[in-house]
């Protein structure tokens, strides 16, 4: 792609897009089967260590911890290279033009792994999906029917309604939660349609995060649905549901 120049005609410059298209589609397509392998040995790790939970092998488990948080890493640098790919494409496809798009695209992957290296612990991991169930299922093998405590050990409550760090609520409509997706490029979380629905608007499939502050450019692929949050969704509805209940047994009971 690097020092590629048009013909000048019409003809020439869809042939250039088109074989710059393909490229594209090529290093997607080799990304997308190397986040299959990680996807795999996510797996591997976490039926592993289950495995030595089991048999009291505490340190190899630990090993298994730091294989998985490792795994998470290489999986969060495979999707902001992605993320650099699909951002270079849309300005190519806009007509930009690039001297060496190569040192372009080290120069925006330097960028995002030095951005992903800053990030705390729990943003990295604790609030990682994966690494939460390989968590669950650990804990389970000697816990079972008890709920596993926060990983975080500062937090003093797992359910956080509201604008702090877990927020149940839908920046974008302010209510609870619909199918719950979280940015692997902010970890802002969102409903699902509510965000597509943005990105629609915008008309060329991005939109810039909406969280006031956050200036990330959020693509569809950039979302990962979030069955941690959909859990705790459930968990609210049903704590309120019941609270409600309780309201109207005591106001039935008054009235009486």
């Amino acid at each position: 792609m690097a020092g590629r120049r048009s013909s000048g005609s019409l003809e020439g410059n869809t042939s250039l897009v088109l074989s710059e298209n393909m490229e594209y589609d090529n290093l997607f397509r080799d990304s997308e089967t190397l986040s299959q392998y990680i996807s795999k040995g996510i797996n591997y790790a976490t039926d592993a260590a289950v495995d030595l939970e089991e048999v009291d092998e505490e340190e190899k488990v630990q090993k298994m911890d730091e294989s998985l948080r490792n795994l998470i890493d290489i999986e969060n640098k495979l999707i902001a290279q992605k993320d650099v790919l699909e951002r270079i494409k849309i300005r190519t496809n806009n007509g930009r033009k690039f001297d060496d798009i190569v040192e372009v695209y080290d120069q925006e992957c330097e960028k995002a792994f030095k951005d992903y290296s800053q990030i705390s612990e729990e943003e990295k991991y604790l609030k990682n999906e994966n690494y939460e169930d390989f968590r669950q299922k650990i804990w389970e093998v000697k816990h079972q029917n008890e709920p596993m405590p926060s990983l975080n050990q500062n937090d003093d409550d797992d359910i956080v309604v509201g604008h702090q760090k877990d927020s149940l609520t839908c920046p974008i409509t302010t209510l609870l939660l619909e199918n719950p997706v979280t940015s692997d490029l902010c970890k802002h979380s969102f409903s699902k349609e509510a965000i597509l629905s943005l990105m629609r608007q915008s008309g060329d499939a991005v939109c810039v995060c909406p969280i006031p502050g956050c200036e990330k450019q959020i693509m569809e692929h950039n979302l990962k649905e979030n069955k941690r949050l959909e859990r705790k969704v459930a968990e609210e509805i049903k704590k309120k549901r019941k609270s409600n209940k309780i309201d109207d047994i005591e106001y039935t009971s008054i009235d009486d």
